[in-house]
């Protein structure tokens, strides 16, 4: 498509203003008419080598990028001309980024290759074929030359975008793994916490040993001190419980409350394997869905992720005690049950209480609960008339109804954190490493 550029408006412009003149002045009649010849001649000869102008673009045939998170897409152009040619580039973007589209400018030199790094930010999981991007281009100004980028091989026209759950937070948290454990001139440290609580053998007193390890009974009859030795369990049992019902599908800071709680249960399951123990996910709202067993591995950690990337909400309401029934059947040992959810605004059936009940004799649960700002900051408001009023005392009830929820959680013996959707994953590596420090599994 040909198209007026901007050094042709402005002059047409100029010519319309001289042509209210001519009444006045006949003799500029004949000037206006040679400087409309020369504007249409100029045009002319831009708009013909425009049309055998080539523009090129290249780009990786799949981009991956992580939620939530700044990336850059790289896109390469070149041209076919002879001469330096401006390009103005357009790349519109998918619903699943935050940005509807991005505009680059820059002046093409012949031979020359221009190097874009569209920066990007994604705001919703899944995937999408990228649109090749359009390209304006003038050499003089005169007019402009609007078409999409052709592509070299099938990159501009077949990029694959994919957004995954965060992987930049588990890098960096496998980079602090690796200073920790590998530190101290080759010596590693064992990833397990604790000195372990399962009884191993009975071994002679050696200095050093603490008092509160002697077998006394054995003592006495061997007339000796004798300790006993424990051996640590470096394969427990994790369970990660996404809540994908309708109070997850909110938003918050661009991306909803589900994609947080999917960032903290990939962030955890790396430092799981990491201290050896066996991690698995299910999502559940009125229904469980059926995820992935419990396992290690690099193999096992991708089938988590690529679990985890596929969860999204479901505008139904979330059901505890269908996932308790399902965790007592499947779970035949005892593991460490983390729940990421968002309390119900009114438990008064107390179901997610009933369902830690459930839980507590065989498993260990500990619930991360997301916090809601709004209900806080208008439970905290001082009102100044009657609606307002009205709306302080609502926010009022159920704020306390939710801190009653789970002071019965935490008397029923679970584990519970309240935090921030975006600190989820900070708080569920903590919770994890707090329970393997005091040994509650």
């Amino acid at each position: 498509m040909i198209r007026p550029g901007p050094r042709l408006v402005r002059a047409t412009a100029g010519l319309a203003l001289g042509a209210l003149l001519v009444p006045f002045a006949p003799v500029l009649v004949w000037a206006l008419t040679a400087a409309v010849g020369l504007l249409l001649a100029l045009a002319g000869r831009e708009a013909l080598a425009l049309r055998t102008l080539r523009v090129e673009a290249e780009r990786p045939e799949a981009v991956v990028l992580p939620l939530d998170d700044d990336e850059d897409v790289p896109l390469r152009l070149s041209t076919s001309a002879t001469r330096p040619v401006q390009l103005t580039v357009r790349q519109v973007w998918p619903a699943l980024l935050l940005d509807s589209a991005t505009e680059r400018t820059a002046v093409c030199r012949p031979g020359e290759v221009l190097a874009f790094d569209l920066r990007v930010r994604a705001v919703a999981r899944g995937g999408a074929r990228l649109a090749p991007p359009w390209v304006a281009a003038t050499f003089d100004g005169w007019v402009e030359r609007l078409a999409p980028a052709a592509a070299v091989a099938s990159g501009a026209e077949g990029t694959e975008l994919t957004v995954l759950p965060n992987l930049k937070a588990v890098r960096r948290l496998r980079g602090q793994l690796d200073r920790l454990f590998l530190q101290g001139l080759g010596n590693r440290a064992a990833p397990s916490l604790g000195k372990g609580r399962d009884f191993d053998r009975l071994r002679e007193y050696v200095l050093g040993d603490d008092l509160r390890d002697v077998a006394w009974k054995a003592s006495a009859r061997h007339r000796k001190l004798i300790t006993k030795e424990y051996r640590l369990d470096r394969s427990q049992d994790v369970v990660v419980c996404l809540d994908r019902g309708h109070r997850m599908a909110a938003r918050v800071a661009h991306v909803t409350r589900l994609d947080h709680a999917v960032n903290a249960a990939v962030l955890l399951a790396s430092l799981c394997n990491r201290m050896e123990d066996r991690v698995g996910f299910l999502s559940f709202a009125d229904v469980v869905e059926q995820g992935i067993g419990q396992g290690r591995g690099g193999g096992h950690l991708r089938k988590l992720t690529a679990f985890a990337a596929g969860v999204m909400p479901d505008y139904r309401h979330t059901d505890y005690l269908a996932l308790a029934a399902h965790l007592r059947r499947r779970l035949h040992s005892r593991a460490l049950v983390l729940l990421l959810t968002a309390l119900p605004e009114l438990e008064a059936e107390g179901t997610i209480v009933q369902a830690v009940d459930l839980l507590i004799p065989q498993h260990l649960p500990v619930v991360i609960a997301f916090t809601d700002p709004g209900l806080t900051a208008a439970a905290q408001f001082q009102p100044s008339d009657k609606a307002e009023l009205s709306r302080t005392l609502v926010a009022r009830d159920l704020w306390t109804e939710r801190r009653r929820v789970l002071g019965e959680l935490r008397r029923r013996g679970a584990l519970v954190v309240e935090t921030a959707p975006g600190d989820a994953g900070v708080e569920a590596v903590n919770s994890y490493l707090a329970v393997k420090r005091r040994q509650l599994l």
